[in-house]
């Protein structure tokens, strides 16, 4: 299926000011409504409601991809004060919400804000799919959904280079390159944060093969909660979810799932890693798998997807505790993005030897369950 890409940016037009709601008579040529402006933030995009005058409404079309509100901004009359405080609601925005704004003069004006949908789906998706890119798009690789991952001080991060160069599209594929220039190394990766990310239930699939594959190179295929989601703070804390790691061991995948939280039975702070590992097709490209759901974390071994005789390799499972503010088990309801990524290997450094070297992607598919 190939994805033709579309922007949607719904940015509706102020209404012309006229009349002020907080003005006692005839309002004064340079006088405002008591709720002049209201936007809402998604990520990158910003969401202009539409402000009728008249009836006291505020509409925002579809909010691009089932993206969750980080941020409101407004502007009120001179003096005038809004209750509840619009600020506040972040997240999941009701269809219907209403406030009431207040001038300085004690006048009162209700407003209701109405949101006509969430765009659920990305441009081109189908049925229950909620993202899939093939990377067949001739103009390269698809900015309403990726970023070029920029260089870090995590261990993983320190040679990306944030540039098409070691991260483009070519023969419908995305190629994520490794490499050495001058002394220096520089590696590909590319992420969905800000712009697209994912709420259980949820599975993600991604096909990828390995190319010229040397002893300092690793590869990754993973998701982190976008930074509003961080449940219980930064890393591991909030969650990681490795759907497929590789390097070191490098005639099998590893799949990994960290989390912290205060152990059960000890009390103690606990880094808990579920790790494990499954063989795959080397030289070919393999499809890795994991579901998020409300129950479980499910982490597929490679290839190892399907009804008949699924090859599960981890099944973390929420326990739903009591006191689950106080244990963080379960960090993994919130909002995670996509992270495609290739390097060294673990925090060593990148042999001159083993370069270059790729990591080819497919598709990558996020299908509603």
């Amino acid at each position: 299926m190939t994805r033709k890409t579309m922007t949607i940016l719904l940015t509706a037009a102020l209404a012309a000011l006229t009349m002020s709601g907080c003005a006692e008579n005839v309002a004064a040529p340079d006088a405002g409504y008591p709720l002049e402006r209201l936007t809402l933030s998604v990520g990158d995009y910003i969401y202009h409601a539409a402000i009728n005058q008249e009836t006291h409404t505020a509409t925002i079309g579809a909010i691009k991809y089932g993206g969750q509100v980080s941020r409101v901004d407004y502007k009120l009359a001179e003096g005038a004060t809004i209750s509840p405080d619009p600020q506040e609601f972040t997240g999941d925005w009701p269809e219907k919400q209403e406030f009431t704004v207040t001038c300085k003069d004690g006048e009162k004006t209700d407003y209701t804000v109405l949101l006509s949908a969430y765009e659920n789906r990305f441009p081109g998706a189908e049925d229950d799919v909620l993202f899939f890119d093939d990377f067949d798009q001739p103009d390269g690789l698809d900015m309403d959904a990726w970023d070029y991952v920029p260089k870090g001080t995590a261990a993983w991060q320190v040679s990306m280079s944030g540039s098409p160069d070691q991260s483009y599209i070519q023969d419908g594929k995305l190629i994520l390159v490794v490499e050495r220039r001058d002394g220096e190394s520089l590696t590909g990766g590319v992420k969905t944060q800000g712009k697209l990310w994912f709420k259980a239930p949820f599975r993600i699939e991604v096909r990828a093969k390995f190319v010229n594959d040397g002893e300092s190179i690793g590869q990754a295929i993973w998701m982190m909660p976008e930074p509003e989601y961080q449940t219980y703070g930064g890393w591991p804390e909030s969650g990681e979810i490795d759907i497929m790691e590789h390097s070191y061991l490098h005639d099998y995948v590893q799949h990994t799932l960290h989390s912290y939280y205060i152990d059960i039975y000890t009390g103690q702070n606990t880094d808990h890693l579920d790790r494990e590992y499954s063989g795959y097709n080397a030289g070919e490209f393999n499809t890795y798998t994991a579901d998020v759901t409300d129950e479980a974390v499910i982490i597929y071994g490679a290839n190892g997807c399907n009804d008949m005789n699924p090859d599960i390799r981890i099944n973390y499972k929420n326990l739903h505790l009591e006191n689950e503010a106080e244990l963080k088990q379960w960090p993994f309801s919130g909002g995670f993005h996509i992270i495609l990524s290739a390097g060294p290997a673990g925090t060593g450094e990148i042999a001159d030897e083993d370069c270059p070297s790729y990591m080819e992607v497919d598709w990558v598919r996020v299908t509603k369950l």
